[in-house]
């Protein structure tokens, strides 16, 4: 299993952190996470041309078809820059879902790939752990059905053109499309540590369409979707991990204690030394779950469950600790807003609770018996 993206991939990441470096600052940061939308749109735009919207869309809605590896390149390249900009929640986790269920409409995943639209993905619920059955209700059947519940944590909601609502109707789980401005929605705004748009959103009587097939098959691919999207984000975390841990030590060799450089001392030559290997071993872990799933979308493989979650519980952890790491080792300094570690360090944080988190991750593993089960071969 090659472990490397090939000069193809390595290109379109340089290209989309060169559009990136030249704009992106912790100030630039802040003014786009202040803005109306919670984002920069030129930005946006200018990476929706370079290609970075439409990587998980077919060719038929104006798509690239790109596999992991491509959303691997544009991911680490956004994590490096601590990007803002909400190519995976708004872009390439709806994609993922809306093709899974064979009936999205043609103007939404071709809005989409144009970089004209984005969507956000509604399925964590107050006082329900993320792989419950969702206590919001689907009512009705073929194009007149209804949604009543409430959802918590809906990234980008506000500025969501659509919203993919998970539901529990007459025939089961189900994902439902509903237009971001239509009648029976609330929605109360607010942010996460990382200073991304999140909303809470209340269903009452909102007409919607379900997408695909509601039950078993329904929950298998919204679960697989969501498997794609764990993977994926690990590409941010490494870029994240990468990019602050390079300018932790450039910090190190410029600023000067006593009269030296922090540099000259051992115990945080050291401690750079681990940081270091902590990066390294999650940039091994991310490219093989990488890998992997490129490898299962040739050969139909269905174990990709299993290595998003082996998978996002050992990054999410050095993530963490590569975050409060970099922050301590810049010292109070680390803690400001002006400061751009403080902004990789709190995304670095913020990914250890997507998509149900660690909790949901352990939760599966536990569930499905396998540290109980003997290891099987590994297949090269």
């Amino acid at each position: 299993m090659d472990l490397t993206l090939n000069e193809d991939q390595e290109a379109f990441a340089e290209s989309i952190d060169d559009a990136l470096a030249r704009k992106y600052t912790a100030e630039f940061r802040g003014k786009a996470a202040a803005s109306d939308v919670g984002w920069d749109e030129k930005l946006f735009s200018t990476l929706a041309e370079i290609g970075a919207s439409a990587l998980t869309i077919d060719e038929e809605h104006d798509g690239l078809d790109a596999g992991a590896g491509e959303v691997y390149a544009a991911l680490y390249a956004l994590g490096q820059n601590a990007a803002i900009e909400p190519f995976l929640d708004g872009v390439y986790l709806p994609s993922w879902l809306l093709s899974a269920s064979g009936s999205a409409p043609d103007e939404v995943l071709s809005a989409l790939a144009a970089g004209e639209a984005i969507a956000a993905v509604a399925h964590s619920e107050p006082g329900r752990v993320w792989d419950a059955a969702p206590a919001t209700t689907a009512t009705g059947d073929g194009d007149k059905v209804t949604l009543s519940g409430t959802k918590t944590a809906v990234a980008h909601a506000d500025q969501a053109k659509w919203l993919l609502v998970t539901a529990s109707g007459d025939a089961g789980f189900g994902v439902y499309l509903v237009n971001g401005d239509a009648e029976g929605i609330t929605r109360t705004d607010g942010r996460t540590a990382d200073w991304t748009r999140v909303s809470r959103v209340t269903f009452e009587g909102t007409p919607a369409t379900l997408l695909g097939s509601a039950g078993d098959q329904g929950r298998r691919a919204f679960d697989a979707g969501v498997a794609r999207a764990r993977i994926a984000v690990l590409a941010e975390a490494v870029g994240l991990m990468d990019r602050a841990s390079k300018v932790t030590v450039d910090y190190l060799k410029s600023r000067k204690q006593f009269g030296v450089t922090l540099s000259t001392f051992q115990a945080l030559v050291h401690r750079a030394a681990d940081l270091y290997a902590e990066v390294e071993l999650a940039r091994s872990v991310a490219l093989w779950a990488t890998a992997s799933l490129e490898r299962d979308a040739q050969t139909d493989d269905t174990d990709v469950d299993a290595t998003a979650d082996d998978a996002f519980v050992y990054i999410a952890q050095a993530a963490r600790v590569v975050a409060e790491e970099v922050v301590q080792l810049h010292g109070g300094i680390g803690m400001t807003f002006e400061t751009p570690i403080s902004h990789y360090a709190a995304r670095l944080t913020s990914i250890e609770q997507s998509y149900g988190g660690v909790a949901a991750a352990r939760r599966r593993v536990l569930k499905s018996g396998s540290p109980l089960t003997a290891p099987t071969v590994v297949r090269s």
